[in-house]
């Protein structure tokens, strides 16, 4: 005579059942969420490269999106594992995925990978515009040349002011002085070209306030941002000395 299974029997197989299920469910959920992470960092690390190509072939990539890189330099417009499109944030030089939450307003489980370098002071060069052979201000201010790893993004207000107290010149290699003191930090004396190198006119009166070839400059810590940048701080490495040179 053939038997089936009772009901309690077929019920305490449910239950094994359901135990086993929850004990595993946290296990596999993070699988997924680990999976998910790793082909957003891809997907970051992609894209990442396809805006290095673009700006090096066509310039200054400027969306905040990754849809004009479809085709030529992306095979896909690809959508992270949370289903948000990826974000280009032009500012920091990074693309950002949103993360797990979902959301960009949230930054802190936001995934992200630099395109660019970081943002850093790399040259500063004395600009001898009188001809003199010394840094002087005679008939016309000499100039200190600032160029830096990537583009600024600074407000018209913070170039002609503020920007020149973001610096620290120093000639003794320990020492560090106030940029203001040796430069004109008014007006039309501080401006930007191609918006990656700050210009500054040697102060009238500064005859030889620093020596070419040993003196410093550097991002001061307390201005390493240069301007806020909205949600995101646009920082720059500070406290690394650049020695001024000749032109």
């Amino acid at each position: 005579m053939r038997r089936g299974f009772t009901l309690i029997e077929l019920l305490v197989v449910i239950t094994i059942l359901a135990v086993l299920a929850g004990a595993a469910m946290p296990y596999v959920q993070s699988y997924v969420e680990e999976s998910r992470l790793a082909k957003a960092k891809t997907d970051l690390e992609e894209i990442a490269r396809a805006l290095i190509v673009y700006e090096t072939r066509e310039g200054e990539y400027n969306q905040g999106d990754v849809s004009i890189l479809t085709g030529r330099y992306l095979n896909k417009s690809p959508i992270d594992p949370w289903g948000k499109a990826y974000r280009v944030a032009t500012a920091e030089g990074i693309v950002v995925s949103c993360g797990p939450d979902r959301s960009f307003e949230d930054a802190d489980d936001n995934l992200f990978y630099p395109y660019q370098p970081p943002l850093a002071l790399v040259q500063v060069k004395w600009v001898d515009k009188n001809n003199s052979g010394a840094v002087d201000t005679q008939n016309i201010n000499d100039e200190l040349h600032l160029l830096f790893s990537r583009k600024l993004k600074c407000a018209t207000s913070t170039i002609t002011g503020k920007l020149g107290e973001c610096f620290g010149i120093s000639t003794d290699g320990a020492s560090i002085a106030s940029i203001p003191a040796v430069v004109d930090s008014t007006g039309d004396a501080i401006r930007m070209v191609a918006s990656r190198t700050v210009i500054l006119k040697v102060l009238t009166g500064s005859q030889n306030a620093f020596l070419v070839g040993s003196s410093t400059i550097q991002v001061l810590e307390g201005h390493k941002t240069l301007i806020d940048m909205a949600a995101v701080p646009n920082f720059c490495i500070s406290s690394q000395p650049v020695i001024i040179l000749p032109q």
